[in-house]
């Protein structure tokens, strides 16, 4: 609905912008300008000033800038036309309309939200009554308190009583059945109420109003979770759980995390680690990405780390690169496999996930990582073939700048690809890989064991670590993964690696590696080494695994 330009300019100068931003800062008059603490930041020291003169707003702490239909469409959450609207409504005047609205459709949408916000009420109601008892043991057993079930408004739906209340405020059965709180039986026709027995989780929109909910089954009842249907309030490709809360948390400057269901964002927000929302039970669709940077430039996608975590991350990544942005992207963490955000959190609290977050992975490093994981690059032929799917995955970028910029890495990492094996070719013949012997392998597994606890060492040696070959796939692959991270940031830790491996496919290996067993064969302790120390050990496990004498005999146990 296009809005006469002259009417905008009316209503900017009818309602000062103090007015406006005065209803959520405390401002202080200061000649022409007020001031106050900025809204859109954390900050102790007024740096957020008003001019009603010249109609804007500015921040010199985080510089953000704007008039009052810029105001109101950060801080709530609303579109242009729905902060026109506001604003018209506290000048006092009508906004005129060029194109004609339906009625009915205007007047079906307005009883379901009133239903949906009733039905709230008596959800909420419901926990806290005799028959919301397993549905309050459950949150607490989720280490929810009543304050976090007030913020999200988490209830109880009884297994009746919702129709009967609904009816008694004046509400019709058509209505109810829009906002899709009952449904008709396809046995009888008759009429129940869709939520039964559930822990209900309301679904707001970017307003604050609920328009949809989700359910979780206290008992044996399929499927375990459940959602509103499509409605006039209610598109699920469209709506992010947890909006309105996150965007409080953002204000704090909290990082922004993407997670998979109710609870997860529930106990991210709860942890005070990060701010939080999720997809409604399907993949990030545009719409929900295009929501995400309205909310932040660089959102954190988080999967478990199971297969389905893993499947869901490369559905995540071939919808994020179409639409990339300059300036707009995301970042993936992965979580110790078995175990989602509430899982985390309990076992390592706030700080054991914000570690999670800190080490979230560009979706350039997943891209090249995920597409080379499908190859043996050894051969040629296979190296060829993901070029060329790494390469096509950039062709999907829509920005030209962001797909030229990407195509500028992806190329460069092509380049010294070719490099590396250009180098490795000249020195070293081909050769048949044959399985080792057992004291052989447990030198190699001491090798990685001193660069896991060592990770600066791995630049220094990464010809002589290229040339060995330890003729077991798994500790190769170990291998390789721990090179290719040190490469990608030679500033990784020990527990960043080992927190970068634990994600990857080579758990099995890993523990081997790091494991008593391990630990009982070695004459050293690698994490109490020296640098300098470490670098004497690995240059003569480095000669010993070519078969000379050292630390190992040729068994492949200590000497003493």
């Amino acid at each position: 609905m296009a809005v006469p330009p002259e009417f905008i300019e009316d209503l900017r100068q009818r309602v000062p912008l103090s007015d406006v931003v005065g209803r959520r800062v405390k401002l202080i008059r200061k000649g022409r300008r007020h001031s106050g603490l900025c809204p859109f930041h954390a900050e102790k020291t007024p740096s957020f000033s008003v001019v009603d003169d010249d109609g804007f707003y500015h921040c010199f702490g985080c510089g953000v800038h704007g008039d009052a239909i810029s105001f109101l469409r950060e801080m709530d959450g609303l579109e242009f036309m729905e902060a026109v609207e506001r604003l018209a409504e506290m000048a006092g005047l009508a906004v005129p309309r060029t194109v004609p609205q339906d009625p009915a459709a205007s007047r079906q949408r307005k009883a379901a939200l009133d239903i949906l916000e009733e039905t709230t009420l008596f959800f909420e109601d419901a926990l806290r009554r005799d028959d919301g008892r397993d549905a309050t043991r459950y949150l607490k057993q989720r280490g929810l308190d009543s304050a976090i079930v007030k913020t999200y408004r988490i209830g109880y739906s009884p297994r009746m009583g919702l129709r009967a209340a609904l009816k008694d405020k004046g509400f019709s059965d058509e209505d109810m059945l829009v906002a899709g709180v009952i449904r008709k039986s396809d046995r009888d026709g008759s009429l129940y109420d869709y939520f039964r027995d559930r822990v209900m989780f309301p679904i707001e929109n970017r307003q604050g109003k609920v328009i949809a909910f989700g359910a979780r089954a206290l008992g044996d009842a399929q499927p375990k979770y459940l959602n509103s249907g499509e409605g006039p309030t209610f598109s699920k490709k469209a709506v992010l759980y947890g909006w309105v809360q996150a965007r409080e948390g953002l204000r704090r400057n909290l990082p922004l995390v993407v997670a998979e269901g109710y609870m997860d964002v529930i106990a991210i927000h709860h942890s005070g680690a990060a701010a939080a929302v999720a997809p409604l039970g399907t993949a990030l669709t545009p719409e929900q990405i295009a929501l995400l940077w309205k909310l932040h430039d660089e959102p954190v996608l988080c999967f478990d780390g199971d297969a389905a975590g893993q499947r869901a991350q490369t559905r995540a990544l071939e919808r994020i690169l179409p639409l990339l942005e300059p300036g707009r992207s995301a970042r993936l963490a992965v979580l110790p496999e078995g175990k989602d955000p509430d899982d985390l959190i309990a076992a390592s609290g706030p700080e054991g996930f914000r570690k999670v977050i800190d080490t979230a992975r560009s979706l350039v490093d997943i891209l090249w990582e995920q597409s080379q994981a499908k190859f043996d690059i050894r051969q040629p032929e296979a190296r060829a073939q993901f070029w060329q799917v790494v390469r096509g995955h950039v062709r999907s970028i829509g920005n030209n700048h962001v797909r030229s910029a990407y195509g500028d890495e992806i190329e460069s990492r092509i380049a010294a690809m070719r490099n590396q094996i250009r180098g490795i070719s000249s020195m070293v013949a081909p050769r048949r890989a044959s399985r080792p012997q057992t004291g052989l392998i447990n030198r190699h597994r001491a090798v990685v064991a001193l660069l896991l606890a060592h990770p600066s060492l791995v630049s220094a040696n990464f010809e002589a670590l290229s040339m060995l070959d330890s003729g077991d796939q798994s500790l190769e692959r170990l291998k390789k993964a721990l090179i290719d991270a040190v490469i990608r940031d030679p500033d990784l830790d020990a527990a960043a690696i080992n927190y970068h491996l634990q994600g990857s496919n080579s758990g099995d290996v890993l523990a081997a590696v790091t494991g008593d067993d391990m630990k009982a064969r070695l004459p050293f302790d690698p994490h109490q080494l020296s640098n300098d120390k470490a670098a004497i050990h690995l240059d003569e496990l480095l000669q010993l695994v070519g078969g000379k004498s050292g630390l190992f005999s040729q068994a492949g146990t200590p000497k003493k």
